[in-house]
């Protein structure tokens, strides 16, 4: 509608030149019950003056007197101001009108294209959702504005930020509240509404697609004074804004969860060099025999393990573990049982004792944990000729000689299974340059051509093959006819080589 204002300088100019063509004339603009007078060339106007009404635009009219005249020249004049004093007023009216829209749409237009600097440029997403609000109720030309934001558990809507300083409290329990704020954010439907108080809008912050979660994360709400309607305009332009709202949102929760990504990934990485840093180094050993080991974990952790010691009299202690899991929780096991086993060794190194002290060191984590671990320790013994060894369960353990390959049975079942106060010890031959001792899990085994069931007949008559290769060699070999296109890893795989 046309606003009720005095005459500006384009029809001024227009009313000037009429009356300086010699016209004379009242001109009145009216508004509703109101009146202004455009033009006043008569002066008082009595009841008995003829006039005439020209409609200008909806509930806006004027009202024009003339002076008498007979004259040709005036007649026409009356009528050339009849066309030309309300087409005048109409397109100055419209064009304040769309300048001042246009205004209004630039001051919405910089908002949404300097929202995204404004809700990103800050480290903290608070102060910047604090400045966009201050900078959408000035838009607005409303009265304040205010972020609620839901909590975990979705129980309830918390203020995260304010245009100004908040009133009221600070928080609204979604089980029992009916206000609008709780209503809106259930509906997840944009809302606009008068009261006697005020007038305000309300639009969810809705969850971005993708995230796997649907309806609102938040609402916000802005409000005017009494008397000052909203147009629909300003709630798209609100609903535009809560929309950018949820994606700054989604993106601080996407760049939250690649940092923690990241800080995992580099703790995974140390914890993957720290357990291999636990296994021994096997040049330590190389005066006792020729050794190569070798442990691929599934996981950067994992649950499998070698262990080397030196013993008295020549002596080369061995042994090999595998937890029944992979993984932080298996790591675990595997460093305690290093470090049970180094303890216990140093009380007693006949295996079937160190196979007792190692379980009941770990019995009560092993229960809590709901694992069990194979274990096979071997004593070499090259000055005697012989091969000693305790089996806790463990199915992957051979001496293989030219002639023979006998597996070391598993004598007693797996530590965390069952505790013991005996644990079985067998004797075997064993002639150091001749016999080879091969420990491995099953992460190895069950990559070697999984069509095959017999995966073990493979392994023996690889390492048959390579009698006279050094160890480093026939492990690499062991490693090779593995399977190598699965990645990642079923299980972990290691394997150890002792001539």
């Amino acid at each position: 509608m046309a606003e009720r204002t005095v005459p500006d300088e384009r029809l001024r100019r227009v009313l000037d030149d009429f009356s300086l063509a010699g016209l004379r004339y009242r001109l009145v603009l009216l508004d509703g019950s109101s009146e202004t007078i455009l033009h006043d060339g008569l002066g008082t106007v009595g009841a008995d003056t003829p006039e005439e009404v020209w409609p200008v635009a909806e509930g806006l009219t004027m009202r024009v007197a003339f002076a008498e005249s007979a004259q040709p020249k005036a007649a026409r004049l009356q009528k050339l101001l009849a066309s030309q004093a309300p087409e005048t007023l109409r397109m100055e009216r419209e064009l304040l009108f769309y300048s001042r829209e246009l205004a209004g749409r630039y001051g919405e237009v910089d908002l949404l294209t300097s929202v995204g600097d404004t809700l990103g440029s800050g480290i903290v997403l608070e102060r910047g959702v604090t400045k966009l609000l201050a900078q959408l109720v000035e838009v607005m030309h409303a009265s304040g504005a205010e972020l609620w934001t839901v909590d975990d558990d979705e129980s309830q809507l918390a203020r995260f930020a304010a245009s100004s300083r908040p009133i009221g409290p600070a928080t609204i329990d979604l089980k029992l509240s009916g206000s609008p704020l709780a209503l809106v954010y259930r509906s997840n439907l944009p809302k606009s509404a008068a009261a006697e108080d005020q007038a305000e809008i309300l639009a969810p912050v809705r969850r971005s697609p993708g995230t796997g979660l649907d309806g609102s994360m938040g609402v916000l709400r802005v409000w005017r004074s009494p008397g000052r309607m909203f147009r629909h305009s300003d709630l798209r332009l609100a609903t535009a804004i809560a929309s950018q709202i949820g994606a700054a949102f989604e993106n601080r929760r996407l760049i939250g969860e690649s940092v923690e990504r990241e800080r995992m990934l580099v703790e995974l990485e140390l914890a993957h060099h720290l357990q291999l840093k636990l296994l021994p180094q096997l040049s330590d050993f190389a005066d006792r025999a020729d050794i190569a080991a070798r442990c691929e974990p599934a996981e950067s952790v994992g649950g499998d393990f070698y262990h080397l010691f030196r013993l008295g009299e020549g002596r080369l202690g061995v042994m090999l573990g595998d937890v029944s899991s992979h993984g932080y929780s298996a790591g675990l096991i595997m460093a305690l049982t290093m470090s049970a086993a180094s303890l216990v060794v140093q009380d007693g190194d006949r295996p079937g004792d160190v196979l007792r002290g190692i379980h009941r060191e770990l019995v009560r984590k092993l229960e809590s944990t709901e694992m069990y671990m194979t274990l096979c320790y071997v004593v070499l013994d090259p000055s005697r000729n012989l091969l000693r060894y305790a089996n806790a369960g463990h199915p992957h353990a051979f001496r293989i000689g030219s002639e023979v390959a006998d597996r070391l049975d598993a004598l007693n079942p797996p530590l965390g299974i069952a505790e013991f106060d005996a644990y079985e010890e067998r004797e075997l031959s064993w002639f150091r340059g001749e016999d080879i001792l091969l420990l491995f899990t099953d992460g190895l085994s069950e990559t070697i051509r999984e069509d095959q069931l017999w995966s073990d007949d493979i392994i023996i008559e690889t390492v048959r093959e390579h009698l006279t290769s050094e160890a480093g060699t026939l492990l690499e070999e062991l490693f090779t006819i593995a399977s190598p296109g699965q990645t990642p890893l079923a299980d972990d795989r290691t394997a150890l080589v002792v001539k």
